[in-house]
């Protein structure tokens, strides 16, 4: 905490603008103060963390005695115990309370609504608040304290005793306390104010007003975000990874989709093929199993049909009629082929281009109808 940086805001600094409020800040204890507004100082200070001082003319520092049981519910009590020395109503107030000494706890009670606009604007110029501390609670072990720094004037009798004071003003209190009985620290330029606020601070001295809701985890959660510059890329980079992952979906589903309607084609080219077998979901093994089948040297009727297959598609091909089925009889190693044609002389000459071929066609039966003739040719293996 002793090398972070530090905002010292002005007394009345939340009556008008606070961007434009008066502030001595340093970047460093080693650094000099200088003097400009809020906002001057914020961009001074970006990305880095800061320790927030107010004078006592912004916060109401006291002390409250509470039992064991009292002190479980701090933050219920206090609003009720301190009631007679609010200015404003407990509910825009926030009350933050230090640990206890013999019983009696140290509170710090400052306007809710003004905090939150000082963590907001530290927020938005990317500096997190690490403490926010009132001058008096940070110089009550050096008091009385005499600040005569231009703007920041103020009178600290005790930590609960403080007073913001122009040079007239505090001349009158000194006349009336005596100034040879109260041997002040005196604080007359911006260089020795800053190094006694840094000094306190950084042994911890005086009530963190930023616990609770406004603790530093809460202000580092909420806070800038290091990443906050690549959150347009981030975002145009997920939108392109989701369009991507949409159309690689889309894609799989219609291949997925053409697989099917193949499986089907095929299980019922199968099925066409043997009837008596029906198709898996292993076809493609079934299709191997049944050509292995029907192509071995062992099995006389698998040598018949690829013997007799070439000269019935090369006959067909030339025939006017029109196939409508094919099947194989594995038992005697016939091939019975189901045709359509116009007149019964195209099948009979159907026979004979089969028969010319080497093979031994006949017709098994044949019925006229309306269209023309169906049949149905036996083909056989000659010999």
């Amino acid at each position: 905490m002793a090398d972070s940086a530090l905002i010292y805001l002005a007394p009345g600094a939340f009556q008008d603008a606070l961007a434009d409020a008066r502030v001595l800040f340093q970047e460093s204890r080693a650094d000099r103060p200088r003097q400009g507004s809020l906002t001057e100082a914020l961009e001074a200070l970006s990305g880095r963390a800061v320790n927030l001082v107010v004078t006592s003319a912004e916060a109401l520092l006291t002390s409250v005695t509470l039992s064991r049981k009292q002190a479980r519910h701090l933050q219920r009590v206090l609003p009720y115990l301190l009631e007679e020395q609010l200015l404003e109503a407990p509910e825009h107030l926030w009350f933050a309370s230090g640990k206890a000494e013999h019983g009696r706890y140290p509170v710090a009670v400052i306007n809710r609504p003004n905090l939150e606009a000082l963590v907001r604007m530290c927020r938005e110029h990317r500096v997190r608040p690490q403490s926010l501390k009132a001058d008096a609670d940070l110089l009550a072990a050096q008091t009385p304290v005499l600040i005569t720094v231009e703007e920041w004037g103020a009178l600290i009798l005790d930590r609960d005793q403080a007073l913001v004071a122009d040079e007239a003003q505090r001349e009158a209190v000194l006349a009336l306390h005596g100034d040879d009985e109260l041997h002040f620290t005196r604080l007359e330029d911006a260089a020795t104010l800053c190094a006694q606020l840094q000094s306190a601070l950084a042994v911890d001295h005086g009530v963190e007003v930023l616990q609770g809701a406004f603790s530093q985890r809460q202000n580092q959660a909420s806070g800038p975000s290091p990443w906050q510059p690549w959150k347009p890329v981030m975002g145009l980079a997920a939108a392109v990874f989701f369009i991507a992952l949409a159309a690689v979906w889309a894609q799989q589903w219609r291949y997925q989709k053409a697989a099917d309607e193949t499986f089907a084609q095929a299980a019922e080219l199968y099925q066409s093929l043997f009837p008596g077998d029906r198709a898996t979901s292993g076809l493609r093994r079934q299709f191997q199993a049944r050509l292995a089948r029907l192509g071995g040297d062992g099995d006389a009727s698998g040598g018949t049909l690829f013997r007799v297959l070439p000269a019935v598609a090369s006959t067909l091909s030339q025939s006017e009629v029109e196939p409508k089925r094919l099947q194989f009889d594995q038992r005697d190693g016939s091939l019975l082929l189901d045709l359509g044609a116009k007149e019964y002389n195209q099948v009979e000459k159907l026979q004979g281009a089969l028969n010319e071929k080497g093979v031994r066609a006949t017709i098994a039966n044949y019925r006229n109808g309306a269209t023309g003739v169906t049949a149905r040719v036996k083909v056989e293996q000659a010999g």
